[in-house]
């Protein structure tokens, strides 16, 4: 396609998500800001994946991806693993539930030419029909307080990962531990499709079902409020291993968090007993 062409593209496939690179002097974020779309849309946030990947590697991979396979859930537009991709990563298998998020995925993929990304229009509920090798990082972002049993999908994901989960999720504090109901859209873009949905009211209970998928070693990137006051949002990055996270530790010793409810009961059940 010509500049022109890309353009008109752009904004046939839009409202878009992921902010990147199309061509030389053309984004989706820069292309698509100014188009009005109808009010059926919701309201759609814009995020640059590239620098997510980025930190990624700085933190986490200093060494680079090196060829690691990725597993995105809920992909969207495609953006992280299109920046995996770039960056030296391997196998990358986005799906997500919405054909609107898939087409923009295969239409970047297309035209910069990435290889070894393929997407696919899926629930993940479907994804052990799939057959698919294990993964060694699992993006998680977007999607836990869109599901109708989360609990069970995020241990579904962690089955299919080796070394790395992100979980990145919305979260209602207050409440106690615990996740609340959380009825939704079934047709807005940003929404899921299920209607039944579940929003976890505390950073204690992610960590908790983390350790419960196999994933003990949780670090906390950052958590932050959204506008309105009330939900907030938070991003973790969890391993098999403590050793993923050797110079995570040096760069971001706040990032270990809260101690983990279940330790501190063991620990204290060992002390009453001697």
């Amino acid at each position: 396609m010509n500049t022109e062409e890309l353009r008109a593209e752009i904004r046939r496939l839009g409202p878009w998500h992921h902010d990147m690179q199309v061509a030389p002097g053309i984004r989706t974020g820069e292309v698509a800001k100014d188009v009005a779309y109808p009010p059926s849309f919701g309201r759609v946030t814009m995020v640059q994946p590239e620098r997510w990947i980025g930190r990624l590697i700085e933190e986490v991979f200093p060494d680079g991806l090196n060829g690691r396979s990725f597993l995105d859930c809920a992909c969207n537009g495609g953006g992280y693993l299109l920046a995996a991709a770039e960056r030296g990563a391997g196998r990358c298998f986005g799906l997500d539930v919405r054909d609107h998020w898939v087409d923009q995925a295969r239409f970047v993929a297309r035209e910069t030419g990435a290889r070894g990304v393929e997407f696919t229009t899926a629930d993940l509920h479907t994804l052990p029909q799939m057959e698919l090798e294990p993964f060694d990082v699992t993006l998680f972002m977007g999607i836990f307080y869109h599901l109708p049993d989360p609990i069970a999908s995020l241990r579904m994901v962690a089955d299919h990962t080796k070394e790395l989960l992100v979980l990145n999720t919305a979260y209602l504090p207050g409440g106690g531990d615990s996740l609340r109901l959380n009825l939704e859209s079934e047709t807005l873009v940003m929404s899921g499709v299920h209607r039944l949905a579940w929003l976890p009211t505390s950073e204690l209970v992610l960590r908790e079902i983390l350790h419960w998928c196999g994933f003990p070693h949780v670090r906390t990137t950052w958590r932050l409020p959204l506008p309105g006051g009330h939900f907030h949002r938070i991003e973790l990055i969890a391993a098999r291993e403590a050793s993923t996270f050797s110079r995570f530790d040096v760069l971001r010793p706040e990032a270990l968090g809260p101690p983990r409810p279940g330790l501190l009961r063991r620990v204290l059940n060992r002390v009453r007993r001697r």
